[in-house]
């Protein structure tokens, strides 16, 4: 599938309220996102990654066909984890299940690993999302453990596991 991974526009904003329009997104993700999706935090959300200096967080939209169908971001950690980046990535719901989550994390990640001096990358999907584990193995990904307990959302306690792909 052909896509673009470009820097967020204000202009998607209707694209982004159509996508996170999901309970399932929002109940998968680390992030948060909420459901109903409210105007306001979209704005916002878009705002922060086009203003987004790039120095600690690359941010992308995910376009296909001029609309923005995803997103996946890397923050940088800090100290002595400044090597490495953790990864978020989201699909609207016709975009899952057919390899391009899997494309869209090789694509970032290779752009990372070349253009700033990051040595690992991670991704913490929770235990139950069997979807995005498969995409981070396709993706070169390597299960590294499982972190029990420590994710407290909608008034329950979540289990991740953590995957990581180091620079060759």
């Amino acid at each position: 599938m052909d896509f673009k991974l470009e820097k967020w526009q204000a202009n998607y904003i209707d694209d982004f309220m159509n996508a996170t329009d999901d309970p399932h997104l929002s109940d998968n993700l680390c992030e948060t996102l909420p459901y109903p999706m409210d105007i306001a935090f979209a704005h916002e959300y878009i705002r922060e990654r086009m203003f987004n200096s790039e120095e600690r967080q690359i941010c992308r939209a995910v376009v296909i066909d001029g609309h923005a169908v995803g997103s996946v971001d890397v923050v940088f950690g800090t100290g002595v984890y400044a090597k490495g980046g953790e990864l978020t990535i989201w699909l609207a719901k016709p975009y899952r299940l057919q390899g391009l989550g899997a494309e869209v994390i090789r694509a970032i990640c290779d752009h990372v690993f070349k253009e700033y001096d990051i040595i690992r990358i991670e991704a913490h999907p929770y235990v139950s999302h069997v979807v995005a584990a498969a995409a981070l193995s396709k993706a070169g990904f390597s299960l590294e453990g499982t972190i029990r307990s420590a994710i407290f959302k909608n008034d329950r306690m979540y289990d991740y596991d953590v995957y990581a792909l180091i620079k060759e």
